[in-house]
C-alpha cells in the first residue's frame, strides 16, 4: 500500500465530479464513472464545417458539465489531466488518426490574463503528450466582449465569431494534417472559424476533438 505524502495527506485527491476524498491514485470515483454522460458509437463523430469531422467522448450534461465549469472558470486546471486523456482516448480506433501536430482554439490574449490559463491549450498539452505529437499554437485570436444570454443563439454566436480568428505569425501548416482542440461544442461556429483559416492558409487535412458535445435532438 502507497504512503501519502505530505502534500496528499494536507490536500488529499478528490473526485473531479463529486468532490469526494479518494483514497487511491484515480482521479474520479466508480460511482461517477458510471454516471457520466459517454457518447457511443456514431455519436462520437459529428459534423464540423471545413474539417473530417470532430470527436467528443461525452455530451455536455451534467454530473459532467459541473466538473467542466470548475475547470474553465474556477482554477481547476488540474482537470486538464483527465479531461485530455479521455479525449485521446476517444480518438483510439477512428478513421482520421495520423496527425502531423496538435493546435487549440486559443483565448485572447486579455481573456488570458484574466483567467490566468488557456483551458483549450491545457488539454491540447495533454493530448499531444498521450498522442506523442508535437504541441503548435498556429492561431490567434482576438477579444470580444461577451455574449448575453440573448445574443447566445447560434446564428448569432457564428456571426460573432467570424473574423475572430487568424494566423498567428510565422505558423506555417501547409499540407500539414492537423488536430484541432477545443473544450467544448456547443454549436461549432468556433472550430469551423478556426478550420477555415487554416485550411486558407494550406493545412491538408483538420480534425478536432473536444472533451463534450451537445446531444442532437
Amino acid at each position: 500500500m502507497a504512503i501519502p505524502s505530505p502534500l496528499e495527506l494536507l490536500f488529499p485527491p478528490k473526485c473531479i465530479i463529486c468532490q469526494k476524498i479518494l483514497t487511491g491514485r484515480e482521479t474520479i470515483c466508480p460511482e461517477c464513472a458510471r454516471s457520466l454522460p459517454v457518447a457511443t458509437g456514431a455519436q462520437v463523430k459529428h459534423k464540423v464545417e471545413f474539417t473530417e469531422g470532430c470527436y467528443a467522448p461525452f455530451f455536455y450534461e451534467e454530473p459532467l458539465r459541473s466538473a467542466f465549469l470548475r475547470y474553465k472558470f474556477s482554477g481547476r486546471e488540474h482537470y486538464a489531466t483527465s479531461f485530455g486523456k479521455w479525449m485521446a482516448d476517444c480518438l483510439t480506433g477512428q478513421e482520421q488518426t495520423e496527425f502531423d501536430f496538435v493546435t487549440f482554439a486559443p483565448l485572447s490574449q486579455l481573456r488570458r490574463w484574466r483567467r490566468g490559463y488557456d483551458q483549450a491549450e491545457l488539454l491540447a498539452n495533454e493530448i499531444a503528450a498521450q498522442l506523442n505529437l508535437p504541441l503548435v499554437p498556429t492561431l490567434t485570436k482576438a477579444y470580444r466582449r461577451p455574449l448575453s444570454r440573448l445574443e447566445g443563439e447560434r446564428s448569432i454566436r457564428s456571426a460573432r465569431i467570424m473574423g475572430a480568428y487568424s494566423l498567428r505569425k510565422g505558423a506555417d501548416v501547409r499540407e500539414k494534417r492537423i488536430l484541432l482542440v477545443d473544450d467544448i461544442t456547443p454549436s461549432g461556429a468556433t472550430l469551423s472559424e478556426c478550420a477555415q483559416v487554416l485550411k486558407c492558409a494550406g493545412a491538408s487535412e483538420i480534425t478536432c476533438v473536444t472533451l463534450a458535445q451537445k446531444r442532437s435532438k
